[in-house]
Order: structure tokens, then C-alpha cells, then sequence
């Protein structure tokens, strides 16, 4: 069972991973089964997660897990995971880069778009300068690979792909995104597997930058 709220990102990680390993994952997202804000704070739900963030896994033998890229982790197969230690190391190279380089700017810059988080113009502009330096690192690692680690899909493209979403949705039009060919086409090609359409849908880019009102 994942315990999330719908439309959660992070979520989408797990999700994504279980198409392709074909793990059967129960969704609880909306009452009366999961109440975000209630049910994750009642002391049954914090005994089992003591943290009391979502997504948060739980299996049938009753193994407990918090953390997105924990739960995409446990409930991913080999080749998801990386079938050599270097792939492995690899991919958790990138799981973390998309946690502590991408996830911080494109949450400073998103998020007011969405009326989650207040506005602030110095924040925002250091925000995009941040995101341009991060898809150029992206970018020039495609440029001689299809994907982020190896010939497939792994955890890494999984990840990446779910911390970049909200800003290909909201922020990066077509002139902001148009130097990073190469992660644009890494982008598509990943959104364009059934395993991702599967969770995702149709993802319409960005066509105007959303602005905070």
C-alpha cells in the first residue's frame, strides 16, 4: 500500500518503478481511505511512520518505508536498481543530484507559481540561474547517452524525470528549455515509454512561463 495525496511527485517515482518491475502497489490517496493533513498524523499512522510524511509504504508482510527514493528503491527490480556496482553507484549519484541540485531551485521557482509557497524576486531569479546551471550539467552527460546511466531506463532517469516535471509544466517554455536539446529529447523519450504514460498521462509542456499573481 502507498499512502500519498494525488498529484504527488514524489509519488510518481514509486509508481513509475512498479511498472516496470511489476510490483502491485494499493494507492490510498483520498478519504475515506487516506486524509492528507488527518490520517498521517493520527499515532496508528505515526507508529508505522514516525515521520509522519507521505508517500509512505507499507507491504503486506507489514515492512514499513518512508522516503520516496527509498520506497522506488524497494519496489524497483535489478536493472531499475543498476545490475553492477558502478551502475548502482551511478544511479544513486543521480538520485541524489536530483535531490539536492534540482529539487531546491525548481521548488523556489515553481512553487509561488502554484500559490504553494510566497514569492520572492531575488529567490526566483537566483532559482532560474540555478536551474539553467543544472540542465546544462544534464545536458552535456545526453549528449552521448540515451539515457542517464546504461542503455535503459534506471532509478536515475525515474527520479530526474519526476523532479523536473513541475518545471517543464510550468516554467520552462520553449525559449528558456530550447538550449538543452539533449535533455529535452532524454525528457520526451522517457514521458513516451508506456511505463511513464502509464502513471503520467499525456504531460503537456510548457508553451508560456507561468508567472506568481
Amino acid at each position: 500500500t502507498l499512502y500519498t495525496y494525488p498529484e504527488n511527485w514524489r509519488a510518481f517515482k514509486a509508481l513509475i518503478a512498479a511498472q516496470y518491475s511489476g510490483a502491485r502497489l494499493r494507492v490510498l490517496s483520498s478519504p475515506p481511505h487516506f486524509h492528507f493533513g488527518h490520517t498521517n498524523r493520527t499515532p496508528e499512522f505515526l507508529r508505522k511512520f514516525p515521520v509522519g510524511k507521505v508517500p509512505a509504504f507499507e507491504g503486506d508482510d507489514g515492512f514499513c518505508v518512508f522516503e520516496s527514493n527509498a520506497i522506488a528503491y524497494y519496489v524497483s527490480n535489478e536493472e531499475l536498481r543498476g545490475a553492477t556496482q558502478e551502475a548502482a553507484a551511478a544511479i544513486v549519484q543521480w538520485v541524489n543530484f536530483a535531490d539536492s541540485d534540482i529539487v531546491p531551485p525548481a521548488s523556489t521557482w515553481v512553487f509561488p507559481t502554484l500559490g504553494i509557497m510566497g514569492y520572492n524576486k531575488q529567490a526566483t531569479e537566483l532559482a532560474k540561474e540555478e536551474v539553467r546551471r543544472v540542465l546544462g550539467v544534464l545536458d552535456a552527460h545526453l549528449r552521448t547517452q540515451t539515457f542517464l546511466v546504461g542503455e535503459r531506463v534506471s532509478l536515475a532517469d525515474i527520479t530526474v524525470v519526476c523532479a523536473l516535471l513541475w518545471l517543464y509544466k510550468q516554467v520552462l517554455d520553449p525559449s528558456f528549455r530550447r538550449p538543452f536539446v539533449n535533455v529535452n529529447r532524454w525528457f520526451l523519450t522517457c514521458l513516451n515509454q508506456p511505463q511513464f504514460k502509464a502513471v503520467l498521462g499525456e504531460v503537456p509542456l510548457c508553451q508560456k512561463m507561468a508567472q506568481f499573481d
